[in-house]
């Protein structure tokens, strides 16, 4: 299945996520979410590697957030356009209102910047995006810091 609108956003915004939460990620962005847009609906396989220290045979997990942030995102962009759409008449608009709202993350303080998300909203995005962080099976901590880190970056950028 190729890759949504909400999918390409995904993979737009999530950039500035992944710089701000896991920026040793950054020079494997690009290439993870290709990978992603490639294949949108495969599961977070590749977000778990093994390296294994020299020596002792003993092994170190190592994840990576941008093959479970992609997914989330895309989840979480496919709410805020149904909200959108609930408000606006003309639904060809929706996908420019709904840029216009993430922009408020890239410039907190640009005038005209859209409408601003409501704490309900911003509830509902965190169980949206803690709960589809555990069907791809993060661990309920990591899982919630995801959900906490879109909310609170949805937030800062509503509140400019």
């Amino acid at each position: 299945m190729p890759a949504s609108q909400f999918d390409q956003m995904a993979a737009e915004f999530g950039r500035d996520f992944v710089a701000r939460s896991a920026p040793q990620e950054l020079p494997l962005y690009r290439a993870l979410s290709q990978s992603y847009l490639s294949n949108p609906d495969e599961p977070a396989k590749a977000a778990k590697g093994k390296d294994e220290m020299l020596g002792f045979g003993m092994a170190e997990t190592v994840t990576y957030l941008t093959p479970f942030l992609l997914p989330v995102l895309s989840s979480v962009f496919k709410f805020l356009a149904g909200e959108l759409k609930s408000s606006i008449h003309d639904q060809h608009l929706v996908g420019d209102l709904l840029k216009k709202v993430l922009g408020k993350l890239q410039t907190p303080n640009a005038p005209d910047a859209g409408p601003s998300l409501t704490r309900e909203q911003l509830a509902q995005v965190r169980k949206l995006a803690f709960d589809r962080a555990k069907e791809l099976k993060l661990e309920d901590t990591q899982a919630a810091v995801l959900a906490d880190s879109i909310v609170g970056r949805l937030a800062i950028g509503a509140a400019g």
